[in-house]
């Protein structure tokens, strides 16, 4: 339940933004509902998929983070980014920081890591082969320096 606190907090706080932070394109919503690839589902639905999940059909269940890493911090844009290769299939993301270190991290089991958001989230909300698109979504606001905008700055 907290977390589905912190991650809506999260998302309206984006949303809310609005152009003071850079507009972005497409929307919030618009964005999220691209990456899940499909209509949100129903409670119902809900209930339905998880005793029928399947470990490694439905989502991935990596239990280490899979070696080598294939992300070169120097080529990318400091941030958090998802690793879409077999075997990760979005459960691991990396973290590039400004200096050009690299720390990797594994989402919980049922979980995948949302590009927008930047938090793992539920496997149904994240369709994997989407998730490339979104590497600058989120990631632009938050090495932006100076002109970075907190919500403590916000009128």
């Amino acid at each position: 339940m907290q977390v589905t606190v912190i991650v809506l907090v999260a998302v309206f706080g984006v949303a809310l933004a609005g152009d003071k932070n850079g507009d972005q394109n497409p929307k919030v919503w618009d964005a999220l509902k691209k990456l899940r690839g499909k209509d949100a589902l129903t409670t119902e639905q809900i209930q339905d998929l998880y005793p029928n999940a399947v470990a490694g059909k439905d989502f991935p269940n990596n239990l280490a983070i899979p070696q080598p890493r294939t992300i070169d911090c120097a080529a990318v844009k400091p941030g958090f980014h998802v690793d879409a290769s077999d075997p990760s299939k979005c459960q691991v993301f990396d973290r590039c920081d400004i200096n050009g270190n690299l720390t990797s991290y594994i989402c919980p089991a049922l979980t995948l890591f949302n590009q927008i958001t930047l938090i793992c989230d539920y496997f149904y909300n994240v369709d994997c082969a989407q998730s490339a698109q979104f590497a600058d979504y989120s990631n632009g606001r938050l090495y932006a320096g100076e002109k970075s905008i907190f919500l403590d700055d916000r009128k």
